[in-house]
């Protein structure tokens, strides 16, 4: 196989840039996969995840995507480059030596998988690393092992330290792209990015609100790139908990200012009923992760509760007639019993469905009201 390549060298080890277009890596006998299994203990990868790979041939095949990053494949022979122009030249790798797959195996199949599909892309052309760390005086089998570890080292770095993009600017991002191009944009996109962007735009807004207007929440929020001092929760927690209420059926038709509104009443009740947790935020955990995701995760029941009357004071009437939660002592973060149960989604489903128990209990003469809420 010969390849126009760009020859690249860092700290003594060779690379070489090039492309192959899908139809060159559809040949799974040429372009390989190192699987781990007890009858090859020394393989460092496992076999794709279907889901994964299909994902990434409907992107391509149906969406029209690119994919500009490039796979990672290793020779475990010693190769030959020819300069032409520079470091510019022609790759000549033997035919008989395999390329292993160190990173992008889901790309690849997934092209495999758009190729069944349609012809029209094999000739898709997929930017390639190609690693060749052995040595041309080594004798086979030790060139072979060498090679493999420096795959499996390589497989580990990229797999250990590298790290997607923080979920708070993905969501600024993808608020911004819906309002550019609207809904209709969700279908060109792979499902792990679209997932929960149909609310996520509008809990973006409401954080924003919420932080910006005079109350319980002003300037406690952490957006980013924003200092991190005096702030509460970051924009990605607080947004994470309005999904109960914006996905509930009682909050459909509202506005961002409209349920901003009644979670400022909201909160607001809370404070006069806990104000030494609101005032330190601190030194308690109401409004943290835990707090905020099994007090807003409740919203929707306590509107339930107010008759449909959702003022602060109606609110409050609420509240105080459970006898779990509603105490800044209950928040306390070092002697709490909201501490106690735990920080994470199990801890707030515990803690929701205790406190859910309690405000149902205390408020069980109420019947459920009619929509819509009066604001």
């Amino acid at each position: 196989m010969e390849k126009l390549a760009f020859e690249l060298e860092q700290n003594g080890e060779r690379m070489y840039l090039t492309w192959m277009k899908a139809e060159e890596l559809m040949d799974e006998d040429r372009v390989k996969v190192d699987i781990f299994r007890r009858a090859n203990k020394d393989g460092y990868q496992r076999t794709h995840t279907k889901n994964r790979s299909n994902a990434f041939g409907r992107f391509i095949a149906v969406s029209k995507g690119i994919s500009p990053l490039s796979v990672l494949l290793s020779v475990r022979a010693p190769v030959n480059f020819t300069p032409e122009k520079g470091n510019f030249g022609t790759l000549a790798i033997p035919d008989d030596e395999p390329l292993w797959i160190v990173d992008g195996q889901h790309r690849i199949w997934g092209l495999r998988e758009a190729m069944e599909k349609s012809s029209a892309y094999m000739p898709f052309p997929l930017p390639v690393v190609i690693l060749q760390t052995t040595k041309k005086d080594e004798v086979k089998e030790k060139r072979q092992e060498h090679a493999r570890y420096e795959e499996a080292k390589q497989f580990v770095i990229i797999n250990r330290t590298q790290k997607g993009v923080r979920t708070d600017l993905a969501d600024q991002f993808l608020s911004r792209l819906i309002k550019r191009e609207g809904t209709d944009v969700i279908a060109g996109l792979p499902s792990i990015v679209t997932a929960g962007i149909e609310w996520t735009p509008r809990a973006l807004k409401i954080a924003e609100l919420l932080n910006d207007s005079e109350g319980a929440w002003k300037g406690k929020v952490h957006f980013p790139g924003e200092a991190k001092k005096g702030t509460a929760i970051s924009q990605g927690s607080l947004k994470e908990s309005m999904e109960p209420i914006l996905k509930h059926e009682s909050f459909q038709g509202y506005t961002e200012e409209e349920v901003a509104e009644m979670l400022r009443r909201y909160w607001e009740a809370i404070y006069e009923l806990c104000p030494a947790a609101v005032d330190a935020p601190q030194d308690y955990l109401i409004q943290r992760t835990i707090g905020v995701g099994v007090l807003n995760k409740l919203f929707p029941i306590v509107a339930a509760f107010t008759g449909g009357e959702l003022t602060q004071q109606r609110i409050k009437e609420v509240l105080i007639k459970t006898e779990l939660g509603m105490t800044s002592e209950f928040w306390d973060s070092k002697q709490g019993e909201a501490g106690l149960v735990g920080t994470g989604r199990k801890a707030v489903n515990i803690l929701w469905g205790r406190m859910r128990d309690a405000l149902e209990e205390g408020n069980k003469e109420v019947l459920t009201p009619a929509r819509p809420f009066r604001l």
